[in-house]
């Protein structure tokens, strides 16, 4: 697969243009102002914050300080927050006052793209929220699908495919926010024929832990479509492997499941060993899951 940043393809370009649009407006400026005075991002995607990573970072504050300053616009008074939130909360919860904050000028459009950008490059949003955020940007500054793909460095398809999941009931929207559900979930769930409940299905789903080729072998069959027989559970007994009746390696499941936002299944021998399957539905799927297992680092491949 070919080496291409996941994100910030024309973000670059989007910063100088919103410059060029108001070429009087200040540069950026370093400064450390007051946390009352900033106001949250209105164009902020991500609706939840993870307790442990709030208190990681909180952690790390108090031992090394805020080692890059939050980003701020004016707003009268008082600031705007444009990038940051997860160090301004913890930094508010462990009562300082101040915070260094990089003071910028720009318009909505490019506070949008930012906040949704820096979400998906520090803490990735799920599937849900990322849509929203390409919806808002589609319907509220009446950018292409192409125009949103280049800003955030995504394939156009991937967009597309993003943005067909909040056709989903809102329910089912909801327990892939929470991690009941990983995005190929969703996808499947897609395909099914309006006289069957897309609820009904997806809380079958939850309740028998299918994973994704099994719902899509599920929305066949209730398509009506010649399909081949589905793979037995008892298959991968002839490798040796079982699937996990222990709840504690449930457990374990659902954890890594809601943390990389993906089908996971965990198979274990009698002598001890096994192995985890991951699945992924895309070249940015598989880079995201890279990025998330090697804490970031870049791999060629």
């Amino acid at each position: 697969m070919a080496d291409k940043p996941r994100l910030g393809k024309g973000l670059g370009a989007l910063l100088s243009a919103a410059q060029e649009r108001s070429p009087d407006l200040p540069a950026s400026d370093l400064q450390v102002i007051p946390i009352s005075r900033v106001r949250p991002n209105p164009f902020q995607p991500r609706r939840s914050f993870n307790p442990d990573e709030l208190s990681e970072l909180e952690a790390s504050l108090k031992a090394t300080g805020l080692l890059q300053p939050i980003s701020v616009r004016r707003q009268g008074d008082a600031f705007e927050l444009i990038a940051g939130e997860r160090r301004l909360r913890a930094a508010t919860n462990l009562g300082w006052k101040d915070i260094s904050a990089v003071v910028r000028e720009f318009d909505d459009q490019t506070m949008l793209v930012l906040a949704l950008v820096e979400n998906l490059q520090r803490a990735n949003l799920n599937a849900i929220e990322e849509a929203r955020g390409y919806k808002r940007l589609l319907e509220e500054f009446q950018l292409t699908q192409q125009q949103v793909a280049d800003v955030v460095g995504k394939d156009r398809t991937t967009i597309t495919n993003l943005l067909r999941v909040l056709s989903l009931p809102d329910s089912i929207q909801q327990m892939v926010e929470q991690g009941e559900l990983t995005t190929g979930h969703a996808r499947a769930l897609l395909a099914l024929p309006p006289v069957h409940s897309a609820l009904d299905v997806a809380k079958r789903v939850v309740a028998e832990r299918m994973s994704v080729r099994e719902v899509e072998q599920l929305v066949r069959e209730l398509s009506g479509l010649q399909t081949s027989p589905p793979v037995s559970p008892d298959s991968a007994t002839k490798q040796g492997l079982r699937a996990p009746a222990d709840p504690a390696v449930r457990r374990l499941e659902d954890d890594l499941r809601k943390h990389l936002q993906t089908d996971v299944r965990v198979q274990l021998a009698k002598d001890g060993k096994g192995r985890i399957e991951l699945s992924f539905y895309s070249n940015d799927d598989l880079a995201r899951l890279i990025e998330l297992i090697t804490g970031g680092k870049n791999l060629d491949f």
